[in-house]
Parts: C-alpha cells; sequence; structure tokens
C-alpha cells in the first residue's frame, strides 16, 4: 500500500468516529477503504486524507459501512461455527477429550461422596459452582491473558458469546438436575438408570464444549492479527 502508516492511523480513526468500535470491524472497513482512498489521493495530490474519506464514505450510500459490518459478522459467525465443529471433532480424536471425561466423572463422583458424607443433596449446587468458577478462572487466563482488554473490543470475542449459549442448558441441569435423578455415583455404571445415563451425556456434553471453546476463540484471533500485521498499525 502506498499510505502512509500516518494516514492509515487516521483512516481507522475517522472509522471508529463514525460508530465502529470493535475492532477487527473498523479493519475489515478499512481493507475496503484504503483502496479507494489511495485511488483518490493519486488522481487529486492533493486532497486531504479526511475529505478523500467522506468521499468514500459517502460512495458507498446512505448506510455508509453498515454493510460491510454485517457482511463481516456474518463471516465471523460462519467462521466461529467452522472452528467450533472442527475443534470438537478434533478434540474427540486427541486426548484432549480426558478433560471433559475426567471433569463430568469428579462432577458425579464428587457430589456423591458430598452426599454419603454429609446426607445433603444440596451442597451439590456449592460444588458445581466452585467447579465453574476454577474452570472458568483457568479459562479466561490460559485463553486471553493480560490481552482481554484489548480482545473485548474484538467482533470475533462478542461473536463467541453466541457459541457460549451451547453450554448453557448443560450448566442449568447441572444447577438443577439433582433435584430430578438425584445423585449419581459412576463407579457402580450398571446401577444407572437411563435418566441418570442421559443426565451423564448431558453433563459431558457441556464439559466438553467448554473445553473446546478457548481453542475457537484463540483461532478467531488470528484471523483478525492477520488484518494487524498487513497494516503494522494497532
Amino acid at each position: 500500500m502506498k499510505l502512509t502508516k500516518d494516514q492509515i492511523t487516521t483512516l481507522k480513526k475517522l472509522i471508529s468516529y463514525k460508530g465502529y468500535s470493535e475492532i477487527d470491524v473498523q479493519y475489515e472497513i478499512l481493507d475496503h477503504v484504503a483502496c479507494k482512498v489511495e485511488e483518490l489521493l493519486e488522481k487529486e495530490p492533493g486532497l486531504k486524507i479526511e475529505d478523500a474519506f467522506q468521499k468514500v464514505h459517502a460512495s458507498f450510500g446512505i448506510f455508509g459501512f453498515l454493510e460491510v459490518e454485517e457482511s463481516y459478522k456474518k463471516v465471523i459467525e460462519t467462521r466461529l461455527r467452522k472452528y467450533f465443529w472442527g475443534e470438537l471433532k478434533s478434540m474427540s480424536l486427541s486426548l484432549k477429550i480426558l478433560i471433559p471425561l475426567i471433569l463430568t466423572f469428579c462432577y458425579f463422583q464428587f457430589a456423591y461422596e458430598m452426599e454419603a458424607s454429609f446426607g445433603i443433596a444440596e451442597i451439590q449446587f456449592g460444588i458445581i459452582m466452585i467447579m465453574f468458577l476454577v474452570l472458568f478462572i483457568l479459562w479466561w487466563y490460559f485463553a486471553f491473558g493480560r490481552d482481554f482488554k484489548k480482545y473485548k473490543n474484538y467482533a470475533s470475542w462478542r461473536g463467541n458469546q453466541s457459541i457460549l449459549m451451547f453450554g448453557y442448558l448443560p450448566l442449568q441441569f447441572m444447577i438443577q438436575g439433582y433435584r430430578i435423578i438425584g445423585i449419581v455415583n459412576l463407579l457402580e455404571p450398571r446401577n444407572l438408570g437411563f435418566c441418570q445415563f442421559v443426565a451423564v451425556v448431558f453433563v459431558f456434553i457441556g464439559f466438553y464444549i467448554l473445553t473446546a471453546l478457548p481453542a475457537v476463540f484463540k483461532k478467531s484471533l488470528q484471523d483478525t492479527k492477520k488484518l494487524e500485521k498487513i497494516y503494522q498499525t494497532i
């Protein structure tokens, strides 16, 4: 590109002023705008970068960059779904499958042992909250680390929240399910009823999904980093 780094930074700021605050959306719009601005500046060398931007923005019609934004977010959604299902498939063929298996076993067995020792079924609720808190902290730290403040402004991050909803029903079941199926002892699998077996599978799926999410989000960030590298700006 022939535009200078300062000119690209100015364009990015102007895009942000138009109400597009998500960083990767800004880069996607910038990818469309930069070439057109460059063409205008070649035809009119004396044209200010701000004026060139306004002309390009007007050329997109009454909705401005809205169509570009919507198109890009659809691409994100499609890409995230692809990453999501791909990661689930990859996990099923690797040792990473042991993570949700172990978590599922610990969830039911720890609750069973607490019930056997103290006779208080409701204590399972506290166990669930502790397990999920630990899991969430580990996921948060290893997936986002110190860069969270930056990544939270990415459409790829916000889009990831829609995938998180896949774990909502398993989570709700883990909070309330023991009231329906009772406490499960996985060390005696032959004593499991059909509903209890289904419950175990359901909880496993919940842990399976949550285990896959960090890798999905990291892949989506790599796509944005490619645009960052092209324009050599943050």
